[in-house]
């Protein structure tokens, strides 16, 4: 009797446990480098001085911040998420496309913002932007 239930437990984790290791997560995480150091998480935010910040694609819900200071944001890939420059005079490049629900925004001051494809939200916000979207839909709040 205890063999037969040692074998049905065997088999069973050998079934059970392929499903769970691949198991798709609720939800994708954003891979970044802030200041050439690497920093994951649905929200990765940069400090309140000047960064460098490059992210291959984000997902739905992932936030990139760039914080305080004069940012350079780069995503490598589709923006389905969101792309803040927040306060400073920030430069915002997506090589992919914006997908729809996906936001690029460059916060105060006077930002640059380019997008190869928008399908979703460009808006330069508050002082004199300059943007560049090579196809899609127009931005917004952008002066050039």
């Amino acid at each position: 009797m205890i063999r037969h239930t040692l074998r049905a437990l065997s088999a069973a984790t050998l079934v059970i446990a392929p499903i769970a290791l691949t198991a798709t997560p609720a939800h994708a995480v954003a891979s970044c480098r802030v200041n050439g150091f690497p920093a994951t998480g649905t929200t990765v935010v940069g400090t309140p001085g000047a960064d460098y910040i490059t992210c291959g694609s984000l997902a739905a819900g992932d936030v990139v911040r760039g914080g305080g200071g004069d940012d350079y944001i780069v995503v490598t890939g589709t923006a389905a998420g969101t792309a803040l420059g927040d306060t400073g005079r920030d430069h915002i490049r997506v090589n992919g496309s914006v997908a729809p629900g996906g936001v690029v925004g460059g916060g105060d001051q006077n930002d640059y913002l380019r997008v190869d494809a928008n399908g979703g939200t460009v808006d330069g916000g508050t002082g004199l932007d300059v943007r560049r979207v090579d196809t899609g839909i127009p931005p917004v709040d952008c002066e050039a």
